[in-house]
């Protein structure tokens, strides 16, 4: 579309009443994507669908077809007009256009944005259509990463059985170690440091879920031991197994986009059994 044609639609849009144009805004809102996540959002709170329900092989546009003429579907929309778009401002900027306080005219720029028009279109493609693949991979891999270096851990030495500290993932050198007595056989337990103390306060004559926190402790610092930092981040995912996490780093023991990616599929797996 050109500026001159842009600036004729405005001129069309000025002389409509308040309603007909928030009326066509409604029409054209209902076919965006950020009307979809809406919608889907809304959806997932009313019970409707679940929290970890896979779209990939679902058609999106059908599914928000068949919630039309419900209360998710007008939720949605609801929320759209209150969080996302000002329909308001819109008519309002449509009367002063209309009013001649505000004039239109086309810029000749040789078919580059403007600086104020780069803004608009790098806010407005991030909140309206859905992510394309490349991007939504990328975006995956930047949160996987942010959400796995700042889960904290329990790590306690099982050489010495004398060392045991709270440290963030971030924070760990890249090849971890106990202060005490130089070995990199780093148990990491994801429980209260409380609850983890026996082990290093009775060094033996454990109760039965002490063994089982023990003997965990020993699996994840093979892996520490054998991968470093890498099997810290690994052992950071959420209810996978340490044997899933084993294979995770024989896969990629380096903290790559590919390393991040096996760890998010992991997860998948682990909670697509766990429904």
């Amino acid at each position: 579309m050109s500026a001159e044609r842009l600036v004729q639609v405005f001129n069309e849009l000025k002389g409509m009443s308040t309603q007909t144009v928030k009326d066509t805004l409604t029409r054209s809102t209902v076919k965006t994507g950020l009307f979809k996540r809406r919608v889907i959002q809304v959806a997932r709170r009313f019970g409707a669908l679940k929290k970890w329900a896979d779209f990939s092989n679902v058609s999106i546009q059908k599914l928000i077809t068949s919630f039309e003429g419900t209360l998710i579907y007008e939720e949605g929309l609801k929320e759209v007009f209150s969080k996302d778009l000002d329909a308001d401002g819109l008519v309002m900027v449509l009367k002063r256009i209309h009013d001649g306080d505000v004039c239109l005219q086309a810029v000749a720029t040789g078919g580059d944005a403007t600086p104020v028009a780069r803004v608009g279109i790098e806010r407005v493609s991030m909140k309206t259509d859905l992510i394309p693949p490349e991007k939504m991979r990328a975006v995956l891999i930047a949160a996987a990463k942010a959400r796995l270096l700042n889960e904290a851990g329990n790590f306690v030495c099982t050489s010495c059985w004398d060392y045991m500290e709270t440290i963030r993932i971030k924070d760990l050198p890249d090849k971890p170690k106990c202060p005490r007595c130089g070995s990199f056989a780093l148990g990491l337990l994801k429980v209260d440091e409380e609850k983890a103390l026996p082990l290093i306060e009775k060094k033996g004559h454990l109760a039965k879920d002490e063994e089982k926190m023990q003997l965990q402790a020993k699996r994840t610092a093979e892996l520490v031991e054998k991968y470093g930092k890498a099997a810290a981040v690994a052992l950071s995912a959420r209810r996978v197994q340490t044997a899933d996490i084993a294979a995770v780093l024989e896969k990629e023991p380096k903290l790559s986009d590919r390393f991040y990616e096996l760890v998010l599929e992991a997860e998948r797996k682990a909670l697509s059994k766990r429904f």
